[in-house]
């Protein structure tokens, strides 16, 4: 895990600092820094976590991207937006999905931690048994005073091991940064909650419908039929419809969409709007109708595809 400590009076590095924890954090306007940006970070693929205090008239856009952002932000003069709805920094709060904007006056002092989402669903899906399971924000934050407290007290204990020892233990680094993700996840709403709250006996998925899931995952760029998936799953196409859905709750090509429509959700927000279209990548993942493709999309994920491309 990198370690890294700077001061600064400087824009542009007090952006590339924030992009060590949150590689879509972006300044779009900063009237001068007065008391200097002073900064604590560890950070390694798919992980990051920060301490830092900054005096200015600023204003932060931070894009999520592929990750689950949790942070806290005091100071005199803050407003932060996020889905469109007012948020208080003050308390913990998490961003996924959709970025946040953040403009402030005077000193403040905050906090990052963020997590990549293909390790937060492989977490939500260890600790619930559900291994259909995708995370998905239902509120931004703290379930309660309770839950709150929980993961302050995992927050210190992660600052005070990561940020200030000087000694530097890979073995329990590596088990702050799960404690981290574990209390995140217990400590917002979300599907991975709503899960646990529902009582939904843990399990595990059954063979043939792992072997299916892995094929779809695999060919996913390709075109895909029902038999192809049931050879890859030693089932016949009925068995594999009813285990599939027993299972999962969805049916086999369901899922395949579903894979794809996550898919052409990452191109969206990688791609350069003057260089793509969302008909090209739409096509790219196999949507031929377009109408269809924004309508499923906006289901899914609450905006349209052209939306996702220009954020």
């Amino acid at each position: 895990m990198e370690h890294t400590h700077v001061e600064t009076r400087d824009a542009t590095t007090v952006e590339e600092m924030w992009q060590t924890v949150v590689p879509g954090a972006r300044i779009a306007r900063a009237d001068g820094i007065q008391p200097a940006f002073v900064f604590h970070g560890a950070a390694e693929p798919g992980f990051g976590l920060c301490d830092y205090t900054v005096g200015s008239t600023m204003v932060i856009e931070s894009d999520p991207g592929d990750q689950m952002v949790v942070g806290r932000i005091a100071g005199p003069r803050i407003r932060a937006t996020y889905r469109r709805e007012r948020i208080d920094t003050t308390v913990p709060f998490v961003v996924m999905d959709r970025p946040i904007e953040i403009a402030f006056t005077g000193r403040i002092a905050g906090t990052a931690v963020s997590f990549a989402r293909e390790d937060v669903d492989e977490a939500a899906r260890r600790l619930s048994g559900d291994d259909t399971l995708r995370v998905r924000p239902l509120g931004h934050a703290p379930m309660s005073e309770q839950r709150l407290r929980y993961w302050t007290r995992t927050w210190e204990y992660g600052r005070d091991v990561l940020l200030r020892s000087p000694e530097r233990a890979p073995l329990i680094e590596q088990q702050v940064r799960s404690l981290l993700l574990e209390a995140s996840l217990l400590t917002f709403p979300s599907t991975f909650t709503e899960a646990l709250a529902s009582g939904r006996p843990t399990r595990m998925l059954p063979a043939p419908v792992r072997r299916a899931k892995a094929y779809i995952d695999a060919h996913a760029t390709g075109p895909i039929a029902l038999a192809d998936i049931a050879e890859a799953a030693r089932l016949s196409p009925r068995g594999l419809q009813y285990a599939f859905r027993t299972a999962t709750g969805r049916t086999p090509m369901q899922y395949v969409r579903r894979v794809r429509l996550d898919a052409a959700r990452v191109e969206l927000r990688a791609a350069d709007p003057s260089m793509e279209t969302v008909a090209a990548i739409a096509a790219r993942w196999g949507f031929s109708n377009l109408g269809r493709f924004a309508a499923m999309y906006r289901v899914e994920f609450g905006e349209t595809p052209s939306t996702t491309l220009r954020s």
